[in-house]
C-alpha cells in the first residue's frame, strides 16, 4: 500500500499547478488492479487551489495548496484512510520554489516544512521535533502555515546543494503549462521534494481526444520520467498526463501503471462535494 500512497502524493502534487491567477480545480482518483478484483474503484477526492500571495521582495509569489481526502469512499476510509496536504510557495519570474509543506495522515502522521535558502544554496527542513533545534529559526513568513499553538524547529539540511532554477512538483507543472506543446519536444527540470533531488525529462508524445467528466477535449499526452541524483535507474515508473489543448493547458488526466495495478486521476466537478 505504500507504493499506492507514494504515487498518489506525487500525482496529486503535480495536479496543483495552475494558470497565474486564482483557481480551484477538483479531481477524483481511482484504482484498478489486484486489490479491486480488476475493477476500477474511486479512492480519493482532490481539491487544488492556486492564488497570488503577498511576500517580501520584488518577485511575484504564488501559493498552491492541494488537499486529498478518502472520506467519501467507504472501502478506502475503512482500510487505508488518507488526508494529504501539499503546499508550495513559488515565484513566477524567475520560476523557482521558495518553500513547501508536506502533510500526510494515514495510519501515521508526517508533517514537515522546507525552506529554500537560495543565498546559501541549501534546503532547511523543519519539524515539530527538530534534531538541530536552535540552529535556525523557523521563517516568520511561513508562520501562517502552522496551526494555532503549533511550533516547528530546525530538523536538518537537505541532502543536496540547490541547483539554479530548482523547482518542486507543483512549480514544475506550472513550468510545463507555460511551454509550447508540440510532438517531439522535450523539457528538463531539476525538482525536489524537500529531501531528494530529481532530474525530470518531460516528453510531448501526441495529440489525443479524451472524454473527461462527460465532455470531449482535444489534448496533448505528455510523459514524465525521472532519475534521482546519485542513483542509477528511474526514480519511478513513467507518469502520463493529458493536457487540454488551450491557452491554460489544464491537466485533465494522470495515469501510471504499477505492479499493484493502474492509478488514474481525472478532472471531476462532482468531487467538489467532498470538500463542502
Amino acid at each position: 500500500m505504500r507504493t499506492l500512497f507514494e504515487f498518489l502524493l506525487l500525482a496529486f502534487a503535480w495536479l496543483a499547478g495552475s494558470a497565474l491567477q486564482a483557481e480551484t480545480l477538483y479531481y477524483e482518483a481511482s484504482y484498478q488492479g489486484l486489490f479491486s478484483a480488476g475493477q476500477p474503484i474511486a479512492i480519493a477526492a482532490v481539491s487544488l487551489e492556486t492564488l497570488p500571495v503577498e511576500a517580501a521582495g520584488a518577485e511575484k509569489h504564488y501559493q498552491s495548496t492541494m488537499q486529498v481526502t478518502s472520506q467519501p469512499y467507504t472501502f478506502v476510509e475503512k482500510h487505508y484512510p488518507m488526508r494529504v496536504r501539499y503546499r508550495s510557495l513559488w515565484t513566477s519570474q524567475p520560476l523557482a520554489v521558495t518553500a513547501l509543506e508536506t502533510y500526510e495522515k494515514t495510519h501515521k502522521l508526517k508533517h514537515q516544512i522546507i525552506w529554500v535558502d537560495w543565498k546559501g544554496k541549501r534546503m532547511l527542513r523543519f519539524r515539530s521535533r527538530g534534531k538541530g533545534a536552535g540552529q535556525h529559526v523557523f521563517p516568520v513568513s511561513l508562520q501562517s502555515w502552522l496551526a494555532p499553538g503549533e511550533a516547528f524547529q530546525f530538523h536538518k539540511y537537505g541532502r543536496h546543494k540547490v541547483p539554479q532554477g530548482m523547482l518542486d512538483w507543483l512549480s514544475m507543472l506550472q513550468a510545463v503549462r507555460g511551454r509550447e506543446l508540440r510532438h517531439g519536444l522535450r523539457y528538463h527540470y531539476a525538482v525536489t521534494d524537500g529531501k531528494h533531488l530529481y532530474h525530470y525529462r518531460v516528453s510531448v508524445e501526441k495529440r489525443h481526444l479524451l472524454v473527461v467528466d462527460g465532455k470531449e477535449y482535444r489534448t496533448w499526452k505528455l510523459r514524465f520520467d525521472a532519475t534521482e541524483e546519485g542513483k542509477p535507474g528511474p526514480a519511478h515508473r513513467p507518469v502520463y498526463v493529458w493536457w487540454a489543448d488551450g491557452a491554460k493547458h489544464t491537466p485533465l488526466q494522470f495515469e501510471s501503471r504499477h505492479p499493484l495495478g493502474r492509478f488514474t486521476i481525472r478532472f471531476s466537478a462532482e468531487a467538489a462535494s467532498a470538500f463542502q
